[in-house]
């Protein structure tokens, strides 16, 4: 018998006992078509070959103690061409996953057959996905540091930049999850100096380092649940805004989703009511000053005072000689 026949066959064995979890004596010989001496000999050459094997005695079967074979994906025409625009569009930016994402996308091709990678190339080119800002940077081997950090829950040394107070200040964290929004990545984590959960972006950390120690993540803790009240990240009490927008910018708003508390009431003239609940008023009020005269702040005051100061300065502004 030629070597290629017994390496074909013991490669058989070696899936009939990963496929079934657990092959009989009878059952190999009946798919080989060899007799049983033939099959001890084999499943002692998979054994010498480190393969951990063994006879089960309840199930009289033989089975590995680990997974052997790791089962091959099958990607429809579609599901490749999906996961590979999605793979250009956050890998053109210089985000900490670039490598990872091309190198998935290489291996996601290379499974495929020929003539359907040529299809996935003419649909990848079909669909165009982009940040819509370049991503601030992050180093990245503090970004892997950091990931490492909140996949086994391990404490950091952090040195972090706070741009407010121009300042560099040394804290331990407990890092709970990393998230990336807008165009940044952001860490959420409990800040030992603070005594608080805090938001913290990655771009601003000037090093970190894994300590010994190790923390509980709270068990009702999730992203989503977190950044469930914020307008964007912001973290705070949560604040009811009323606006009025005038029917040049309530075209725009009445299409959009801008956030899950959102209500929007039709007024008389093309006019709209938007009433939404968020975790502090500094980025919605940013949002707002964005529609210019094309809105107005009923309430809450506070951010009615704020957007009328701006406006006003504004004005003073582009009022002034020259």
């Amino acid at each position: 018998m030629t070597n290629s026949a017994k390496l074909i066959r013991l490669v058989k064995i070696m899936s009939l006992i990963d496929r079934r979890q657990g092959a009989t004596l009878q059952h190999i010989v009946d798919e080989c078509g060899v007799c049983s001496r033939t099959v001890y000999r084999d499943i002692e050459a998979l054994a010498e070959g480190e393969l951990k094997v063994f006879f089960d005695p309840q199930t009289h079967s033989y089975r590995f103690t680990e997974k052997v074979f790791l089962q091959p994906l099958t990607f429809s025409l579609e599901e490749a061409t999906a996961l590979v625009q999605v793979i250009q569009g956050l890998g053109k930016p210089n985000t900490p996953l670039r490598t990872s994402l091309r190198q998935a996308q290489e291996k996601i091709i290379a499974c495929l057959p020929q003539e359907r990678q040529k299809k996935v190339e003419e649909g990848r080119r079909a669909v165009d996905v982009r940040l819509v800002n370049q991503p601030a940077e992050v180093c990245r081997d503090i970004f892997g540091c950091v990931e490492r950090a909140v996949r086994e829950r391990r404490q950091l040394q952090a040195r972090y930049y706070t741009k407010s107070r121009e300042e560099w200040t040394e804290r331990v964290l407990d890092p709970y999850v990393i998230s990336f929004r807008g165009n940044a990545w952001y860490l959420v984590a409990y800040c030992h100096l603070r005594s608080k959960v805090m938001i913290f972006r990655l771009d601003r950390l000037g090093e970190a380092s894994l300590l010994p120690t190790t923390f509980e993540l709270p068990r009702n803790f999730s992203p989503d649940a977190f950044f469930a009240g914020s307008w964007f990240i912001e973290q705070g009490e949560p604040v009811k805004v009323r606006l009025r927008f005038a029917p040049a910018a309530a075209r725009w708003v009445r299409e959009a989703h801008f956030h899950d508390s959102q209500r929007l009431e039709e007024l008389p003239d093309g006019e709209l009511l938007f009433e939404v609940t968020v975790q502090g008023t500094r980025e919605i009020t940013r949002w707002i000053l964005g529609y210019g005269a094309d809105v107005e702040v009923l309430e809450p005051p506070e951010v009615r005072q704020t957007v009328t100061a701006a406006a006003r300065r504004m004005a003073g502004m582009y009022d002034a000689p020259g």
